[in-house]
């Protein structure tokens, strides 16, 4: 048994207790969301097994694998949100485990990479409300897991569970295919040994057969959620072909202030930035003008109807304009942060973590709003990997020896 994971065990244990009895047992009123997801769990604990009638009608934006598991609890214990809270409790102190005791034994990122995952805003309140982000959060960790040790169909099962409990997770699965076939395209000389690449090497498969089961909902609802709920809450047609960039901005803002910051700040590799210029040039020249397209011509600004009227795009936003930075200004600073996340992701040395950045912001470009919570998936994910390598921009020894592959050419 390895003594650092056992400890924090033990104090994660502790904390969960002082949590659970300071928010009175997890009683209490029903806070935003559960005013609608209790009503859904109770609609389900019907229909143990939902019918097709119920899988196309209830009143939810987000795929039915936690009101499936929310209706099984109704159906045990009864309507209360208490019994509801806990689930979502005790699903957080699992994945939690799940952080602690499949990662390395010997990282010294170990506990960065721990509390980079606990100080995110919203984990809390995902944690101790009936909230469904944190059943795709589990089994995105699982997926994850299930990849590193190669058990490629049980990761596959993960992932289609994810997708199952938030549409946008198929970004996870995505990035892997994408990355596993972007290495097999690397080993192929010709197209002969592209192909026989492909079928020697199926791990690929698994990832976008767990991508595609999203179009099972998609075709059960003619969309992309049931079309009475995209109605009312003005998700309609006209916006389902807009894609926003401003959301794009804002999400890699995400991104470099719940990964990259705290990482650099930690870790000292300020000199990474500073050098990606010089190493970099053409890069850096077509972020810089990405950057400037965007904050001149799709500037971040939050969804607006008579649905959702709350003003910010998420708490990063919200923490500008208290402190007096609107306007063109903080899109500039918004600016600022997503050149950090390029650079940092986007590089010679193009790993796991690029391509789950990557299709992860491009992802939610479609989102109905911006929220920092979308981005907690992502966030959890990177800082898992962050443990599996002693360098700063990889995951994997394959990847560290690129990249001193790279220095000796330079």
């Amino acid at each position: 048994m390895h003594l650092k994971k056992f400890y924090t065990s033990l104090i994660l244990i502790v904390v969960f207790v002082i949590i659970f009895f300071l928010k009175k047992n997890l009683t209490g009123e029903l806070y935003q969301d559960e005013y609608h997801y209790l009503p859904t769990a109770i609609l389900f604990s019907h229909e143990p097994i939902p019918s097709l009638d119920l899988l196309r009608s209830y009143d939810e934006l987000n795929t039915p694998l936690p009101f499936m598991l929310g209706g099984w609890v109704v159906n045990a214990f009864g309507p209360d949100i208490q019994y509801l809270r806990l689930l979502t409790f005790c699903t957080s102190f699992l994945l939690l485990m799940i952080f602690v005791w499949f990662s390395p034994d010997r990282s010294k990122r170990f506990y960065l990479c721990l509390c980079g995952l606990l100080v995110f805003p919203n984990y809390y309140l995902c944690s101790v409300f009936y909230y469904t982000d944190i059943f795709a959060l589990i089994t995105v960790l699982a997926g994850i897991v299930a990849y590193l040790r190669n058990v490629h169909w049980l990761s596959a099962i993960f992932f289609i569970a994810a997708i199952s409990s938030r549409q946008y997770m198929l970004a996870f699965p995505a990035a892997i295919a994408a990355y596993e076939l972007l290495e097999i395209l690397k080993k192929s000389n010709g197209v002969k040994s592209l192909f026989e690449n492909l079928f020697s090497q199926k791990s690929w498969i698994y990832y976008l057969i767990a991508v595609l089961s999203i179009v099972t909902w998609v075709l059960l609802w003619n969309g992309p959620a049931p079309a009475k709920t995209m109605a009312y809450q003005h998700y309609d047609t006209d916006q389902l072909i807009k894609y926003n960039f401003g959301f794009v901005l804002y999400s890699s803002v995400c991104v470099a202030v719940y990964y990259i910051i705290p990482e650099v700040i930690v870790t000292r590799k300020f000199r990474y930035f500073v050098d990606f210029p010089r190493k970099n040039p053409i890069l850096f020249f077509v972020f810089l003008a990405i950057i400037a397209v965007l904050v001149i011509f799709f500037p971040a600004k939050q969804a607006h109807n008579p649905y959702f009227t709350w003003p910010y795009l998420g708490y990063i936003d919200q923490f500008f304009t208290t402190i007096g930075v609107t306007g063109f200004v903080k899109q500039i600073c918004f600016g600022v942060l997503m050149l950090i996340t390029l650079m940092r992701f986007i590089s010679p040395v193009f790993n796991l973590s690029s391509w789950i950045v990557v299709i992860n912001i491009l992802l939610l470009g479609k989102a109905q709003l911006s929220w920092d919570k979308y981005s907690l998936p992502m966030i959890m994910v990177l800082w898992f990997l962050a443990m599996f390598n002693n360098q700063w921009s990889l995951y994997n020894q394959q990847d560290q020896n690129k990249l001193e592959a790279l220095k000796v050419k330079q």
